[in-house]
Protein backbone atom coordinates (compact mmCIF):
# COMPACT_ATOMS: atom_id res chain seq x y z
CA UNK A 1 0.00 0.00 0.00
CA UNK A 2 1.28 3.26 -0.70
CA UNK A 3 2.23 5.75 1.70
CA UNK A 4 -0.02 9.01 1.47
CA UNK A 5 2.33 12.32 0.79
CA UNK A 6 2.16 16.00 1.50
CA UNK A 7 4.25 17.99 -0.14
CA UNK A 8 5.23 21.78 1.50
CA UNK A 9 6.01 24.54 0.87
CA UNK A 10 4.38 24.91 -3.01
CA UNK A 11 6.75 25.99 -5.39
CA UNK A 12 6.18 26.82 -9.24
CA UNK A 13 9.88 24.48 -9.05
CA UNK A 14 7.83 21.43 -8.59
CA UNK A 15 4.96 21.30 -11.19
CA UNK A 16 7.17 19.01 -13.39
CA UNK A 17 6.82 16.24 -10.05
CA UNK A 18 2.78 17.37 -10.33
CA UNK A 19 2.43 16.55 -14.11
CA UNK A 20 3.92 13.43 -13.49
CA UNK A 21 2.15 12.03 -10.12
CA UNK A 22 0.83 9.36 -11.16
CA UNK A 23 4.29 7.57 -11.71
CA UNK A 24 5.46 8.52 -8.13
CA UNK A 25 6.10 4.80 -6.82
CA UNK A 26 5.78 4.21 -3.33
CA UNK A 27 3.25 6.98 -2.59
CA UNK A 28 0.15 8.74 -2.88
CA UNK A 29 0.24 12.90 -3.49
CA UNK A 30 -2.34 13.62 -1.75
CA UNK A 31 -1.28 17.52 -0.68
CA UNK A 32 0.65 20.38 -2.04
CA UNK A 33 0.25 22.83 0.89
CA UNK A 34 1.11 26.69 0.13
CA UNK A 35 2.43 28.92 2.45
CA UNK A 36 0.11 31.60 3.86
CA UNK A 37 0.86 34.58 1.85
CA UNK A 38 2.35 33.03 -0.82
CA UNK A 39 1.17 32.49 -5.03
CA UNK A 40 -2.24 30.83 -4.83
CA UNK A 41 -3.14 28.20 -7.41
CA UNK A 42 -5.84 29.74 -9.06
CA UNK A 43 -3.71 29.34 -12.17
CA UNK A 44 -2.86 25.44 -11.78
CA UNK A 45 -4.80 23.82 -14.73
CA UNK A 46 -7.65 21.72 -13.21
CA UNK A 47 -5.98 17.95 -12.88
CA UNK A 48 -4.23 19.44 -10.32
CA UNK A 49 -6.54 21.21 -8.39
CA UNK A 50 -7.58 18.75 -5.91
CA UNK A 51 -4.23 18.67 -4.48
CA UNK A 52 -3.80 22.25 -3.51
CA UNK A 53 -4.71 23.58 0.03
CA UNK A 54 -4.08 26.36 1.54
CA UNK A 55 -1.19 26.39 4.63
CA UNK A 56 -3.83 27.50 7.62
CA UNK A 57 -6.94 25.34 5.96
CA UNK A 58 -3.93 22.36 6.72
CA UNK A 59 -3.97 23.47 10.01
CA UNK A 60 -7.75 24.28 10.78
CA UNK A 61 -8.64 21.01 8.99
CA UNK A 62 -6.46 18.54 10.88
CA UNK A 63 -5.24 17.23 7.19
CA UNK A 64 -1.92 15.83 9.07
CA UNK A 65 -4.33 12.83 9.96
CA UNK A 66 -4.50 12.35 6.12
CA UNK A 67 -0.87 11.78 5.58
CA UNK A 68 1.72 9.42 6.32
CA UNK A 69 4.93 11.74 5.41
CA UNK A 70 5.95 15.03 4.77
CA UNK A 71 8.04 15.66 2.21
CA UNK A 72 10.25 19.28 2.61
CA UNK A 73 11.09 21.03 -0.37
CA UNK A 74 12.95 24.29 -0.73
CA UNK A 75 12.45 27.13 -2.93
CA UNK A 76 14.26 29.32 -5.07
CA UNK A 77 13.81 32.37 -3.47
CA UNK A 78 15.27 33.54 0.07
CA UNK A 79 13.60 31.69 3.01
CA UNK A 80 13.89 31.89 6.74
CA UNK A 81 14.24 28.34 8.65
CA UNK A 82 10.95 29.76 10.24
CA UNK A 83 8.40 29.18 7.36
CA UNK A 84 9.00 25.74 8.55
CA UNK A 85 8.76 25.42 11.88
CA UNK A 86 5.16 25.15 12.90
CA UNK A 87 4.45 21.91 9.86
CA UNK A 88 7.63 20.35 11.04
CA UNK A 89 6.57 20.67 15.04
CA UNK A 90 3.18 19.22 14.18
CA UNK A 91 4.49 16.55 11.77
CA UNK A 92 7.07 15.33 14.89
CA UNK A 93 3.75 15.12 17.36
CA UNK A 94 1.78 13.48 15.21
CA UNK A 95 4.72 10.88 14.32
CA UNK A 96 5.05 11.06 10.92
CA UNK A 97 7.69 10.67 8.43
CA UNK A 98 9.84 13.75 7.27
CA UNK A 99 11.74 13.93 4.74
CA UNK A 100 13.94 16.73 3.00
CA UNK A 101 15.77 17.63 -0.01
CA UNK A 102 19.45 18.22 1.32
CA UNK A 103 19.79 21.44 0.46
CA UNK A 104 17.69 22.11 3.41
CA UNK A 105 20.44 20.46 5.73
CA UNK A 106 21.79 23.94 6.74
CA UNK A 107 18.66 26.14 7.21
CA UNK A 108 16.83 23.08 9.36
CA UNK A 109 20.14 22.33 11.02
CA UNK A 110 18.54 23.70 14.37
CA UNK A 111 16.24 20.43 14.33
CA UNK A 112 16.89 17.22 15.15
CA UNK A 113 17.25 15.60 11.88
CA UNK A 114 18.41 12.03 12.89
CA UNK A 115 15.17 10.45 12.12
CA UNK A 116 14.41 12.33 9.08
CA UNK A 117 14.85 11.04 5.65
CA UNK A 118 17.26 13.02 3.17
CA UNK A 119 16.07 12.33 -0.50
CA UNK A 120 19.68 13.10 -1.61
CA UNK A 121 22.52 11.93 -4.02
CA UNK A 122 22.42 7.80 -4.68
CA UNK A 123 25.58 5.56 -2.97
CA UNK A 124 28.97 5.84 -3.99
CA UNK A 125 29.96 3.40 -6.37
CA UNK A 126 33.04 1.67 -5.65
CA UNK A 127 35.87 2.24 -8.47
CA UNK A 128 37.75 -1.21 -9.96
CA UNK A 129 40.18 1.08 -12.04
CA UNK A 130 40.97 4.23 -13.30
CA UNK A 131 39.81 3.50 -16.87
CA UNK A 132 37.38 5.45 -18.42
CA UNK A 133 34.79 3.09 -20.03
CA UNK A 134 32.91 3.84 -22.99
CA UNK A 135 28.93 4.20 -22.88
CA UNK A 136 27.86 1.32 -25.43
CA UNK A 137 24.60 3.36 -25.98
CA UNK A 138 23.60 6.39 -26.85
CA UNK A 139 23.69 9.25 -24.32
CA UNK A 140 21.77 12.13 -24.28
CA UNK A 141 23.27 15.16 -22.32
CA UNK A 142 21.34 18.20 -21.04
CA UNK A 143 22.76 20.91 -19.65
CA UNK A 144 21.54 24.45 -18.52
CA UNK A 145 22.09 27.70 -17.76
CA UNK A 146 21.84 28.02 -14.29
CA UNK A 147 18.86 27.08 -11.87
CA UNK A 148 15.20 27.13 -12.66
CA UNK A 149 16.00 26.89 -16.48
CA UNK A 150 13.28 24.05 -17.43
CA UNK A 151 15.49 20.93 -17.15
CA UNK A 152 13.38 18.90 -14.81
CA UNK A 153 10.59 19.30 -17.29
CA UNK A 154 12.71 18.30 -20.28
CA UNK A 155 14.32 15.33 -18.75
CA UNK A 156 10.98 13.81 -17.67
CA UNK A 157 9.54 14.79 -20.93
CA UNK A 158 12.30 13.38 -22.79
CA UNK A 159 12.07 10.01 -20.78
CA UNK A 160 8.49 9.68 -21.11
CA UNK A 161 8.74 10.34 -24.94
CA UNK A 162 11.16 7.06 -25.44
CA UNK A 163 9.37 4.99 -23.21
CA UNK A 164 6.22 5.74 -25.59
CA UNK A 165 7.72 4.96 -28.72
CA UNK A 166 8.92 1.56 -26.99
CA UNK A 167 12.42 2.30 -26.05
CA UNK A 168 14.23 1.81 -22.98
CA UNK A 169 15.53 4.87 -21.61
CA UNK A 170 17.50 4.78 -18.10
CA UNK A 171 17.53 8.53 -16.68
CA UNK A 172 19.77 10.15 -14.75
CA UNK A 173 18.16 13.14 -13.04
CA UNK A 174 19.75 16.39 -12.00
CA UNK A 175 17.41 16.30 -9.24
CA UNK A 176 16.68 14.22 -6.37
CA UNK A 177 12.42 14.41 -6.62
CA UNK A 178 12.65 12.29 -9.69
CA UNK A 179 13.49 9.44 -7.05
CA UNK A 180 10.24 9.38 -6.47
CA UNK A 181 9.64 8.88 -9.38
CA UNK A 182 11.98 5.47 -9.81
CA UNK A 183 14.66 7.38 -11.13
CA UNK A 184 18.33 7.86 -10.49
CA UNK A 185 20.21 10.87 -9.39
CA UNK A 186 24.24 11.52 -9.40
CA UNK A 187 26.78 9.85 -6.90
CA UNK A 188 27.50 11.31 -3.50
CA UNK A 189 30.86 11.63 -4.12
CA UNK A 190 30.33 13.51 -7.39
CA UNK A 191 32.17 16.19 -6.01
CA UNK A 192 33.63 15.51 -2.74
CA UNK A 193 36.48 17.24 -2.06
CA UNK A 194 38.35 14.00 -0.74
CA UNK A 195 39.00 12.84 -4.00
CA UNK A 196 40.65 13.63 -7.08
CA UNK A 197 39.88 15.52 -10.29
CA UNK A 198 40.52 12.25 -12.03
CA UNK A 199 39.18 10.17 -9.15
CA UNK A 200 34.96 12.34 -9.27
CA UNK A 201 35.46 11.71 -13.08
CA UNK A 202 36.20 7.71 -12.54
CA UNK A 203 33.57 7.79 -10.10
CA UNK A 204 30.63 9.43 -12.39
CA UNK A 205 31.55 7.44 -15.02
CA UNK A 206 31.51 4.02 -13.07
CA UNK A 207 28.20 4.87 -11.66
CA UNK A 208 26.65 5.45 -15.41
CA UNK A 209 28.40 1.79 -16.78
CA UNK A 210 26.79 0.27 -13.74
CA UNK A 211 23.47 1.78 -14.64
CA UNK A 212 23.96 0.76 -18.50
CA UNK A 213 25.30 -2.85 -17.27
CA UNK A 214 22.22 -3.38 -14.62
CA UNK A 215 19.04 -1.80 -16.71
CA UNK A 216 20.68 -2.31 -20.37
CA UNK A 217 18.81 0.85 -21.65
CA UNK A 218 18.50 1.88 -25.20
CA UNK A 219 19.14 5.21 -24.83
CA UNK A 220 20.28 7.55 -21.33
CA UNK A 221 19.21 10.86 -20.34
CA UNK A 222 22.40 12.40 -18.35
CA UNK A 223 21.13 15.73 -17.07
CA UNK A 224 23.66 17.67 -15.63
CA UNK A 225 23.68 20.42 -12.62
CA UNK A 226 24.73 23.58 -12.34
CA UNK A 227 25.02 26.15 -15.06
CA UNK A 228 27.61 26.54 -17.69
CA UNK A 229 28.33 30.25 -17.40
CA UNK A 230 28.70 31.96 -13.98
CA UNK A 231 26.09 35.11 -14.23
CA UNK A 232 29.08 37.04 -12.50
CA UNK A 233 32.06 37.96 -10.26
CA UNK A 234 29.71 37.84 -7.26
CA UNK A 235 27.59 34.53 -8.38
CA UNK A 236 29.89 32.26 -9.91
CA UNK A 237 27.16 29.29 -10.74
CA UNK A 238 29.83 27.03 -10.00
CA UNK A 239 31.99 28.10 -12.58
CA UNK A 240 30.40 25.29 -14.76
CA UNK A 241 32.24 22.76 -12.36
CA UNK A 242 30.30 19.95 -12.38
CA UNK A 243 29.19 20.21 -16.18
CA UNK A 244 33.29 20.41 -16.97
CA UNK A 245 33.34 16.71 -14.05
CA UNK A 246 30.50 15.01 -15.79
CA UNK A 247 31.58 16.02 -19.71
CA UNK A 248 35.03 14.44 -18.98
CA UNK A 249 32.96 11.15 -17.76
CA UNK A 250 30.70 10.69 -20.02
CA UNK A 251 30.72 12.23 -24.16
CA UNK A 252 27.40 12.86 -25.03
CA UNK A 253 25.76 11.67 -28.28
CA UNK A 254 23.33 14.79 -28.07
CA UNK A 255 23.49 17.57 -26.31
CA UNK A 256 20.42 19.88 -25.32
CA UNK A 257 21.16 22.74 -24.09
CA UNK A 258 18.66 24.46 -21.73
CA UNK A 259 18.03 28.46 -22.31
CA UNK A 260 16.49 30.93 -19.88
CA UNK A 261 13.75 32.77 -22.07
CA UNK A 262 15.25 35.93 -24.44
CA UNK A 263 15.83 36.66 -28.12
CA UNK A 264 18.87 35.00 -28.80
CA UNK A 265 20.89 36.06 -31.66
CA UNK A 266 22.60 33.63 -34.00
CA UNK A 267 25.77 35.46 -33.11
CA UNK A 268 24.97 34.42 -29.42
CA UNK A 269 23.75 31.00 -30.11
CA UNK A 270 27.13 30.71 -31.82
CA UNK A 271 29.57 31.67 -28.70
CA UNK A 272 27.45 29.66 -26.71
CA UNK A 273 27.49 26.69 -28.88
CA UNK A 274 31.24 26.71 -29.38
CA UNK A 275 31.43 27.39 -24.95
CA UNK A 276 29.85 24.10 -25.09
CA UNK A 277 32.13 22.36 -27.50
CA UNK A 278 35.14 23.20 -26.35
CA UNK A 279 35.03 23.35 -22.62
CA UNK A 280 32.88 20.32 -22.23
CA UNK A 281 32.95 18.40 -25.86
CA UNK A 282 29.53 18.71 -25.98
CA UNK A 283 27.92 19.62 -29.12
CA UNK A 284 24.58 21.69 -28.55
CA UNK A 285 21.90 21.52 -31.33
CA UNK A 286 18.66 21.58 -29.51
CA UNK A 287 17.88 24.51 -27.29
CA UNK A 288 15.21 24.79 -24.66
CA UNK A 289 13.94 27.89 -24.21
CA UNK A 290 12.41 28.24 -20.24
CA UNK A 291 9.35 30.10 -19.51
CA UNK A 292 11.75 31.82 -16.95
CA UNK A 293 13.70 35.06 -17.47
CA UNK A 294 16.93 35.54 -14.66
CA UNK A 295 17.82 38.58 -13.72
CA UNK A 296 20.17 39.97 -11.48
CA UNK A 297 19.59 42.61 -8.87
CA UNK A 298 22.26 44.98 -8.60
CA UNK A 299 20.16 46.23 -5.14
CA UNK A 300 19.90 42.94 -3.58
CA UNK A 301 22.93 40.61 -5.33
CA UNK A 302 20.49 38.04 -5.63
CA UNK A 303 18.94 36.22 -9.17
CA UNK A 304 15.39 37.21 -9.47
CA UNK A 305 13.19 34.72 -11.82
CA UNK A 306 9.84 35.78 -13.71
CA UNK A 307 7.59 34.04 -16.14
CA UNK A 308 6.74 34.79 -19.15
CA UNK A 309 3.54 34.07 -20.84
CA UNK A 310 3.92 30.87 -22.46
CA UNK A 311 1.58 32.06 -25.80
CA UNK A 312 4.35 34.75 -25.71
CA UNK A 313 7.05 32.41 -25.99
CA UNK A 314 5.89 30.38 -28.34
CA UNK A 315 4.71 32.77 -31.02
CA UNK A 316 7.51 35.28 -30.52
CA UNK A 317 10.50 33.08 -29.77
CA UNK A 318 9.99 29.75 -30.67
CA UNK A 319 8.01 29.61 -33.73
CA UNK A 320 9.84 32.47 -35.47
CA UNK A 321 13.32 30.98 -34.65
CA UNK A 322 12.31 27.33 -35.20
CA UNK A 323 15.20 26.60 -37.53
CA UNK A 324 17.68 26.89 -34.42
CA UNK A 325 16.00 23.72 -32.55
CA UNK A 326 14.32 25.63 -30.21
CA UNK A 327 11.62 24.19 -28.19
CA UNK A 328 9.27 24.40 -24.85
CA UNK A 329 7.97 21.40 -23.18
CA UNK A 330 4.96 23.18 -22.40
CA UNK A 331 4.45 23.55 -26.31
CA UNK A 332 3.59 20.11 -27.57
CA UNK A 333 3.85 20.97 -31.38
CA UNK A 334 7.82 22.60 -30.88
CA UNK A 335 8.50 20.06 -28.24
CA UNK A 336 7.36 16.93 -30.67
CA UNK A 337 8.90 18.38 -33.19
CA UNK A 338 12.15 18.04 -31.40
CA UNK A 339 12.08 14.67 -29.86
CA UNK A 340 11.07 13.39 -32.95
CA UNK A 341 14.52 14.64 -34.59
CA UNK A 342 16.50 13.56 -32.14
CA UNK A 343 15.03 10.48 -32.29
CA UNK A 344 15.51 10.35 -36.08
CA UNK A 345 18.98 11.26 -35.65
CA UNK A 346 19.75 8.37 -33.03
CA UNK A 347 18.24 6.19 -35.17
CA UNK A 348 19.83 7.26 -38.10
CA UNK A 349 23.20 8.55 -37.01
CA UNK A 350 23.14 11.25 -38.46
CA UNK A 351 22.42 15.21 -36.97
CA UNK A 352 18.71 15.97 -38.46
CA UNK A 353 19.58 19.95 -38.73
Amino acid sequence: MKKRLAIFPFVEDIMPLLDHKDKIQDYELRHVILPMGWETSDNVDNPHQQCFCNEELFYSENLIHSIDVLLLCRPLVQVDKSLYSRIITIAEQNDKTIIYVPELMALLSNHSMDSWISLGPERTVKLNNKTILNVDVPVIMILGMGENCGKLNTQLDLCDFFHQKGYRASLISSNPLTQLLGYHTLPSTLDSPELTFSEQVGTVNAYVKCIESIEHPDVMILAVPGGIFKYSESIPNGYGYLPYLISNAVKPDITILSLYCGNYEETHLNEIQNTCLYRYGAKANYFHISQKVCEYSFETGLLNYFSVDLSYLTEEIIKPQEHYNFFNTLDNNSRDRIFEKIMFELQTNVASI
